[in-house]
């Protein structure tokens, strides 16, 4: 059997849904010696791939030389279809749902959240109208739909009328670095390069419109007010929408905003292992791997009052209402004041248990086809 997957996700991104996919791939490509699997797409790291022999990567070129808004409906309406068509394969398969499927071969899919549905007010108009356009086509061919929650499984089910039985629910896990214990060392060293020695509360999430960085920096303002000497570290670096942002407040509470650059997962576990409170104020999700994160490390969390966020942290939280900036603030109030937990390992998010959710929905998938 010969299966093509889609790996533009491994190649253009390096979190979100290509942490969650690296691993389920390789598991799967060990777990099926029997098929051979065909990973198209642009360039990617393979170091996680298992040497067994059963894969090649079949490159295809990123259209760099189109105009940025022209790339991704190039890529997944026209370069993938016809490059994927000219391998026969019997399966596709995309961790995403943006990538144009095949009429005549079975799908399987991935859909993380329904936010560009459910915030028709967030998103840009061109951008809600592409993707829904593509999600809606895509959830009419697949064979099976891969999803991250039984939250957005349920969404799947109400809005689109996907029946349940069609979609698999695999969560996401977290690498075993975050099973490790932080050493103290490490850690107060961690708080000296970003905090000067003083607390803070980290923000992991991204910028991408849901995110709602904005509310967040209006509520970090309102929290210095009682706690002067708080930092808000931001992982990754400081791009245009938080530089956007930050101009609406303050020279002074900007000045306490800091930003991490890139951190290794090493490196992000010792951020959530030093972290005196963790926010994550987004206005939709599929899942909250931040959540997961925040509980593995002990870290009080402050997070917003979404059923899907109920879904993983449970009565770990302090929950808030992401459009209220004085609702986040007291959120993270809560948090400071809760401090540190113990860790919490819930079975559901295990590797082994994420592993065989997602090994079983595609031998089940496979098995249809070889009736």
């Amino acid at each position: 059997m010969h299966i093509l997957i889609d790996t533009k996700n491994l190649a253009l991104y390096g979190g979100g849904i290509a942490h969650w996919f690296a691993p389920l791939l390789a598991a799967w490509v060990e777990h099926r010696p029997d098929a051979h699997f065909l990973l198209l797409g642009p360039d990617f790291n393979q170091d996680f791939l298992p040497r067994s022999g059963n894969w090649e990567h079949v490159h295809v070129a990123w259209p760099q030389w189109l105009p940025r808004p022209l790339r991704h409906p190039w890529y997944d309406n026209v370069i993938f279809p016809r490059a994927g068509a000219r391998l026969r394969p019997d399966l596709v398969m995309s961790p995403y749902h943006d990538v144009r499927m095949p009429s005549v071969v079975p799908s399987v899919i991935g859909v993380h959240d329904l936010c560009l549905d459910e915030l028709a007010t967030v998103y840009p108009r061109r951008i809600r109208l592409y993707y829904l356009a593509l999600l809606r086509r895509n959830l009419r061919r697949a064979s099976h739909v891969i999803t991250v929650s039984q939250t957005s499984r349920d969404k799947l089910t109400r809005r689109y009328g996907v029946p349940s039985q069609r979609i698999s629910v695999v969560c996401n896990a977290l690498t075993p670095h975050f099973s490790h214990a932080a050493d103290s060392g490490a850690v107060a060293e961690f708080k000296r390069r970003f905090a000067q020695g003083g607390r803070f509360v980290l923000y992991s999430g991204g910028s991408e419109f849901r995110k709602n960085v904005g509310r967040l920096a209006e509520a970090f303002a309102q929290v210095t007010q009682t706690v002067p000497d708080l930092t808000l570290l931001v992982t990754g670096n400081e791009d245009q929408r938080w530089r956007d942002t930050l101009a609406q407040i303050p020279t002074d509470i900007r000045s306490r905003v800091a930003f991490s650059g890139k951190l290794s997962d090493a490196a992000l576990r010792l951020a959530y292992a030093a972290a005196d409170a963790v926010v994550y104020p987004s206005l939709c999700e599929g899942f909250g791997r931040v959540c997961l994160e925040a509980m593995e490390a002990g870290a009080p969390l402050a997070c917003s009052d979404l059923p899907v966020m109920h879904e993983v942290a449970g009565d770990y939280a302090c929950y808030f209402d992401p459009f209220d900036a004085d609702a986040i603030a007291t959120g993270v109030e809560q948090a400071l004041i809760k401090g540190r937990c113990n860790p919490v390992k819930d079975s559901r998010f295990s590797e082994t248990a994420v592993r065989t959710s997602f090994l079983t929905a595609m031998d089940g998938v496979i098995a249809k086809l070889e009736l």
